[in-house]
């Protein structure tokens, strides 16, 4: 049976309680046709992952696993801070009075909020040189606990999302998780987020990008990127 952490076996019970509540719900009355399209977050999510991974299991020297570290580190910091701006408050006034959806944020917000000490925690590890192998312990909690976290978000919350939000919004939330206004932010991320991506998935985001900034992004920003990321 699969472990689940305490936000999520709350909402569980909250699901299952509103659920004997309330056996209409409100989500009928404000659903959309669900066209969202994840590709971007997905990938975003899974260069997480993989950051994590290659952190947990890296044998290059200990300037670029930090170095390293920093990128996944600034990366979530600014993942986080962009879904708060873009999407987690207007997806919770939209939901205001249906239980479910919610209960469903609540939980979100309580994985988030494990996870940000726990990063700290670990930033501090690198910053005071710590052992390796207390290194490793910190990394891999952090990508338990990461690693629930987004499953969780893919599975429920972002065909939540899709739902009840407008196509102008979707759009809204994909400009600013791939950098909003600031070219610094999307130089960085998009070329982050598709290094490690398959074929399908890099075309995919890149045809959601304008013809300029696609060019841009063969031109100046994967180059870059290629040339300053440290080995695993």
């Amino acid at each position: 049976m699969r472990f689940l952490f305490p936000a999520e076996r709350r909402w569980r019970r909250s699901h299952h309680d509103a659920a004997a509540e309330q056996p209409t719900t409100s989500l009928q009355t404000i659903q959309h046709t669900g066209r969202a399209d994840w590709t971007l977050m997905n990938a975003i999510h899974d260069a997480l992952r993989r950051d994590l991974d290659q952190l947990i299991h890296s044998t290059a020297s200990r300037a670029a696993t930090r170095a390293r570290w920093i990128v996944f580190r600034d990366q979530l910091q600014f993942h986080f801070a962009a879904e708060h701006a873009a999407m987690w408050p207007q997806v919770r006034a939209k939901l205001a009075g249906e239980l479910h959806g919610q209960a469903l944020l609540d939980a979100m917000e309580d994985e988030r909020r494990l996870i940000g000490p726990l990063q700290a925690v670990t930033d501090d590890a690198f910053t005071m040189d710590t052992d390796p192998e207390r290194l490793r312990q910190l990394l891999t909690r952090l990508l338990t606990r990461l690693t629930s976290h987004l499953a969780h978000e893919e599975a429920e919350a972002l065909p939540l999302i899709g739902q009840i939000m407008s196509e102008g919004e979707l759009g809204g939330i994909a400009r600013a998780i791939r950098g909003g206004h600031s070219v610094r932010h999307a130089a960085a991320t998009v070329p982050w987020a598709l290094a490690g991506a398959s074929p399908d998935v890099r075309t995919e985001v890149l045809r959601q990008l304008p013809a300029p900034t696609r060019l841009v992004y063969q031109r100046i920003w994967l180059p870059r990127h290629t040339r300053n990321t440290p080995p695993p």
